[in-house]
């Protein structure tokens, strides 16, 4: 018990991440719906003379955090001055968590349109509205609590997104309560592939349409999010995208980095329906690399480590919002 308590309290308060003053400024709307989640909004969008539509990616925190927080931790705005993109950050409140997390554990939260997660499509929707977003251009990512609130969102809004991209997370409903939380984190929790995807189903049982893929980030040396998480996941996006477990593609030292390797799963007509980057070393950290290159970005710390890659600029890359140079 104390081994989970004290794995509790790291995940809760996660990376409390101080930001330097050149995270460049937010921008946040009060008033984006009836927000029955009790959630704020903020935007970070550069000065457009074109009236061309834009893609946008919401970064979800991790506890702990804010959005300033998750800006200056995973660089995002760079990426969009440079691609012209929108980031829209959610954040959490105190009085809905006093570790501020996002509560992807709760029923209340994550059935579809109820409490935080329908807040956070509120968001959306007034970002589509006024910040000329091309709707087939939409992607969620996040860290940690943010991550799991990402496939929250994946699952009871799935028309809405093209991809998500998810950091050290948990499957869709793989606990119902704090404590099941807590054992899901420890890799304590089994639960069949079929239950997995009858949870996600049941949230849309008459949509038809397409899921988006999934890009699943795992460090294999986590402590409070443990690696065979990555595996609930893999069955739970596969198996909703209708695509099987036999990798279509693994590339071992993935760009030449020895700790990090990439699999791939496709679909019969060779959609990439869930990309799983495993990583050796790595605990419950973002991997960043600092520098001033487009490719190069992010804030170590205790939850940001330098391993020569920013995965932010590979996120970007994979869900295809990088422009053509």
């Amino acid at each position: 018990m104390k081994q989970i308590s004290l794995l509790l309290f790291i995940f809760l308060i996660s990376s409390k991440i101080i930001y330097c003053q050149q995270t460049k400024a937010l921008t946040e709307t009060a008033d984006f719906g009836s927000n029955p989640g009790n959630l704020k909004m903020f935007v970070h969008i550069n000065s457009r003379k074109d009236t061309n539509k834009i893609p946008l990616v919401i970064v979800l925190h991790g506890c702990g955090q804010n959005a300033k927080d998750a800006a200056e931790l995973t660089g995002w705005n760079k990426l969009a001055d440079i691609n012209d993109f929108v980031v829209l950050y959610p954040q959490q409140k105190l009085l809905n968590n006093p570790n501020l997390c996002f509560n992807w554990f709760n029923d209340r939260d994550i059935e579809k349109n109820q409490g935080e997660c329908e807040s956070i499509f509120q968001m959306i929707s007034f970002a589509k509205k006024y910040y000329a977003v091309d709707s087939n251009k939409i992607y969620i990512t996040g860290l940690s609590a943010g991550a799991a609130m990402s496939v929250v969102m994946a699952t009871v809004h799935p028309e809405l997104f093209k991809y998500g991209a998810i950091f050290a997370g948990v499957a869709y409903k793989i606990a119902d309560n704090p404590i099941e939380g807590f054992e899901a984190m420890l890799g304590k929790k089994y639960i069949s592939k079929e239950k997995l995807v009858k949870a996600v189903r049941e949230q849309n049982p008459k949509y038809k349409g397409q899921y988006p893929s999934m890009i699943i980030y795992q460090g294999l040396s986590d402590g409070v999010v443990n690696y065979k998480n990555a595996s609930f996941l893999v069955n739970q996006w596969t198996d909703i995208n209708n695509s099987d477990t036999i990798p279509d593609n693994i590339e071992r030292s993935f760009l030449g980095i020895a700790d990090i390797s990439r699999t791939e799963y496709a679909d019969s007509m060779g959609r990439k329906t869930v990309i799983l980057y495993e990583v050796k070393n790595l605990g419950h950290e973002l991997l960043i690399k600092p520098g001033e290159k487009e490719n190069e970005g992010g804030h170590k710390g205790m939850f940001g480590v330098n391993k020569g890659f920013h995965s932010t600029y590979q996120t970007a890359k994979d869900f295809g919002i990088l422009k053509k140079k």
